[in-house]
């Protein structure tokens, strides 16, 4: 019990203490910069950054129709904000399997289709567009036969150091 009359009589002095004994100040410190002022017609650097991460979106068709020349061109679109020393790469699988979509009998055998996009990588300047930018390719399975015929193919899609 006289402990805690003992503490708070300290704390209540020291606060007291505080409040009367003259506070001495730097007339010439800038807090903000933390240095010294300096003297009128003296310039001082400061050195601003700023850091963002890169994103984009990449748009590819949900599925592709072959027409009856069995041969479809696509168009994929990048947009986003990348850094400049970045580039976005899409690329497809080169060939995939069609596969006969009978449901009686036997089927026929899978036929091999291709795929081909010449351009696969999306520099920084082509993805920070407002619209991005689009590049195609083509899908062909020129060995189909009558009948219903379904395949898959996939793409890789990676953010890489720019060439």
């Amino acid at each position: 019990m006289n402990k805690n009359k003992f503490l708070t009589a300290v704390m209540a002095g020291t606060m007291i203490i505080g409040n009367i004994l003259p506070v001495c100040a730097v007339e010439n410190y800038d807090p903000i910069s933390n240095e010294e002022v300096g003297e009128t017609g003296t310039t001082r650097e400061t050195q601003v950054e700023y850091t963002q991460t890169s994103a984009f979106t990449v748009t590819i068709p949900k599925k592709i129709v072959l027409g009856s020349t069995k041969v479809s061109d696509y168009t994929i679109n990048v947009k986003g904000d990348i850094s400049s020393d970045k580039q976005v790469k899409v690329a497809p699988d080169a060939s995939f399997n069609m596969k006969d979509q009978g449901t009686v009998g036997t089927k026929k055998a899978d036929v091999e289709a291709t795929v081909t996009q010449d351009i696969t990588v999306w520099s920084s300047a082509e993805v920070c567009k407002t619209d991005g930018t689009d590049k195609g390719g083509n899908v062909s399975a020129l060995g189909l036969t009558s009948g219903s015929w379904a395949g898959t193919f996939e793409f890789s899609i990676t953010m890489e150091n720019a060439e």
